[in-house]
């Protein structure tokens, strides 16, 4: 071997021997290469995939797809479409993420339309709250005021917050009236000077903090130079929320003051008043209270919701205005008197919700002959109590029959509530034949016995005029799953043979292995060649339980 070859090393790699002190120099000077050769490659592989992120399907997503994909990631509060502070944080983070992030969350108008606001929100708060509507661009803004729920980290710093003495003293520690957290917000100001809005949801302590904003609205209008007309008065939709009502005292009696005078000319109103304030302790007459609201307001409304729990007339004397209220729901009617003599009629009402009542007897006393919509939830409050058949079925099919709807409606619901199987038949049967929705959620009744009713009048029409021959969805939902119990409605299918043509949803209170999968249902439906297809969707704990 000459001076200049390097010694053979690969008898080496294979074996256990030892290197001779000529070869040592040479193992090391290969593996100083070899590290040197697999620097180079990661570098290199670092560098490929710099340049694969290039053409990566995620980078080339134009920003307006983007953007759509982010409102999927907007929080929803109490219901409504607005941002609170968690939201407000998420927001900014993905706008941070980088430049094409940043763009698709600044140019997605529907990202910013919707903001909720807390008392902590004073008249500093102004400029930063108008900044954030600036980005809505053309779209309406929806701002939420939430009253009701305060942090210890959204108290003021320079004052305390009396819960339940906003704006009135405080007779046990003998101090003064405490600052109404409403009055004292950002809110006035905004809807004195603020951005145009759309819609503004108004969560407030008490009536009486309602009263003092509107004092303070007052007096900004009286100091503002601005001749343009205030966000206050163009919102189209407004709502009305208060957790307790103060009752003023006039010789032992309640007295409730003028708080709903001169609202704003909506086309959309809620008011929403607690059920336990008016569950009064004192027995007294509570008939002659009066909710103020201006019937030429009522009159223009097109969607109108009402939550009052006093007995009387009260909401008999709202509905006479509804001359033009297309989607009315109406929450927590308590017992009433049959104060007309003639049913009240409801010329362009299309959507009906009753809510949380002992009763649905009010039906009685209306007619809608554009109904297209019943929405009928929660009847009979008290647990284990079924509904009975004069609080439902008779007000129900009273309704209907002086309605003389049965050409254009065409959705049911009847959703929380105990029923007897044939009270719910009685009740089903009498719809009109163009129904196309029917849903029956969260119902505690025999499942069995309420399909068999069907498939015997079925059978007794012998092919004619069969039950829900126009019916296009069938939704049974939150039903509980103690045993196969969907199978009924499955073999009322079948039995119907290819006459039915429409989709069936359905979902379970919880998990079970008792009950019908949606393989078996489809599987079953498609033998019987139903021509119905059918879902099996997460009920609603699972629902919360992934969220």
């Amino acid at each position: 071997m000459s001076g200049h070859e390097s010694p053979s090393i690969y008898h080496l790699l294979d074996s256990n021997v030892p290197p001779n002190p000529l070869e040592i120099p040479v193992v090391e000077s290969h593996i100083l290469d070899l590290v040197h050769r697999i620097s180079e490659l990661r570098r290199l592989e670092d560098e490929l995939g710099r340049h694969q992120a290039i053409l990566s399907p995620v980078r080339r997503v134009p920003r307006e797809v983007l953007g759509h994909i982010f409102t999927f990631l907007q929080p929803f509060a109490y219901g409504e479409e607005v941002r609170n502070s968690a939201g407000r944080k998420e927001l900014v983070g993905l706008s941070l993420v980088c430049k094409l992030w940043h763009d698709a969350t600044l140019f997605t108008h529907e990202l910013w339309a919707g903001l909720q606001i807390k008392p902590r929100h004073t008249v500093e708060s102004f400029k930063p709250v108008e900044a954030w509507f600036s980005h809505t661009g053309s779209l309406r803004r929806r701002l939420q005021y939430d009253g009701w729920h305060m942090d210890d980290c959204d108290a003021f710093t320079d004052r305390p917050r009396l819960f339940d003495d906003c704006g009135r003293p405080n007779l046990y520690l003998e101090l003064e009236p405490s600052p109404c957290v409403l009055a004292t917000s950002v809110l006035p100001h905004l809807l004195t000077s603020g951005p145009p809005l759309d819609h503004l949801t108004l969560m407030c302590s008490t009536t009486e903090c309602f009263q003092q904003f509107r004092d303070v609205m007052e007096s900004l209008r009286d100091h503002s130079a601005n001749a343009k007309p205030r966000p206050w008065d163009t919102l189209r939709s407004l709502s009305l929320k208060f957790q307790s009502v103060i009752y003023e005292r006039n010789n032992l009696q309640p007295l409730f003051g003028p708080h709903f005078e001169h609202l704003p000319f909506v086309e959309s109103l809620e008011v929403h008043l607690p059920t336990d304030e008016a569950r009064f302790d004192m027995d007294f007459d509570a008939s002659h209270l009066e909710l103020n609201i201006s019937p030429a307001l009522i009159e223009r409304l097109t969607t109108f919701a009402i939550c009052c729990p006093w007995p009387g007339a009260h909401l008999l004397k709202l509905l006479q205005h509804c001359h033009s209220v297309e989607t009315l729901t109406i929450e927590n009617q308590p017992l009433i008197v049959r104060y007309l003599a003639s049913p009240l009629i409801l010329p362009k009402l299309r959507t009906l919700r009753i809510r949380n009542s002992r009763d649905v007897d009010l039906l009685r006393l209306l007619k809608a002959p554009q109904l297209v919509n019943l929405d009928i939830e929660n009847i009979e409050m008290l647990p284990l109590d079924p509904v009975k058949e004069e609080k439902l079925v008779v007000p129900l099919t009273t309704f209907l029959e002086q309605s003389g709807c049965a050409q254009g409606f065409r959705s049911f619901r009847l959703g929380r509530c105990i029923i007897d199987a044939e009270q719910l038949f009685t009740i089903l049967s009498y719809l009109p034949s163009s129904l196309a929705t029917l849903t029956l959620d969260s119902l505690d009744v025999d499942m069995r016995r309420l399909w068999k009713l069907f498939k015997d009048l079925d059978a007794s029409r012998d092919g004619n005029d069969l039950c829900f021959y126009n019916l296009e969805m069938l939704e049974i939902l939150n039903f509980p799953s103690a045993g196969r119990h969907l199978d009924a409605v499955v073999d009322y299918i079948k039995s119907r043979g290819s006459s039915l043509k429409f989709k069936l949803v359905a979902s379970y209170k919880m998990r079970e292995q008792r009950v019908l999968k949606e393989k078996d249902i489809r599987d079953s439906l498609r033998r019987a060649g139903s021509g119905v297809d059918a879902n099996v969707v997460p009920g609603w704990p699972h629902v919360l339980s992934a969220a």
